[in-house]
């Protein structure tokens, strides 16, 4: 776990990963204030931010050579924090359809629970039987569905395509990504414009 006083404080958050052939200029930054990035494989990142008070801070690699923390130790320490976080605020609001849910969190780090093991594997476990399929298309969006619930896909998809069009604030993806063991996969049947029939 880290233990300097700053990582420690770090939480999780989801951010995407910038294709390469992305249209428009890519920065990247090298060096001591870099950000500390873990990639998930699937077109999704994760950062860590601590919180200020008045905005949130990007942990930067020179915060882990000051500490001496390792990233794994960062990773621990963000993966807590935010289920810290999850502990007080966490509700999940059933869609009048009742094959969706959404999951509200204060705005700033729903959809970084997809990173959560527990949430999956239990909290929400009442909810879905078989295998899991989530929208993100923002920070503060997080709906899921049962894999084979043609309802519940069709309301995913309408999450994200309303975020898309509405051009939802600090934007994520917007693919669905199925839950695959302990891992997110793109799930292509629904992404990038596909319609449920």
């Amino acid at each position: 776990m880290a233990t300097g006083a700053y990582t420690s404080r770090a939480i999780a958050y989801l951010k995407a990963d910038v294709p390469k052939d992305a249209p428009g200029p890519r920065i990247a930054i090298s060096g001591p204030n870099a950000p500390v990035l873990r990639d998930l494989g699937n077109g999704l990142l994760v950062a860590y931010v601590v919180d200020t008070g008045e905005q949130f801070e990007i942990v930067q690699e020179r915060h882990l050579d000051e500490e001496n923390c390792s990233e794994d130790e960062l990773h621990a320490a963000g993966l807590s924090n935010l289920a810290c976080q999850a502990e007080g605020s966490l509700q999940v609001a059933t869609h009048p359809c009742g094959e969706m849910f959404a999951v509200l969190m204060g705005g700033n780090f729903e959809a970084s629970l997809i990173l959560l093991e527990d949430v999956w594997q239990h909290r929400f476990r009442q909810f879905v039987s078989g295998d899991y399929v989530v929208a993100i298309p923002a920070r503060d969006l997080l709906a899921f569905c049962d894999a084979s619930s043609i309802a519940g896909l069709r309301e995913l998809s309408a999450v994200r395509e309303k975020a898309r069009t509405t051009g939802a604030d600090h934007p994520i993806s917007d693919r669905l990504f199925r839950r695959m063991g302990s891992s997110w996969q793109v799930f292509d049947a629904y992404s990038r414009g596909g319609r449920v029939k």
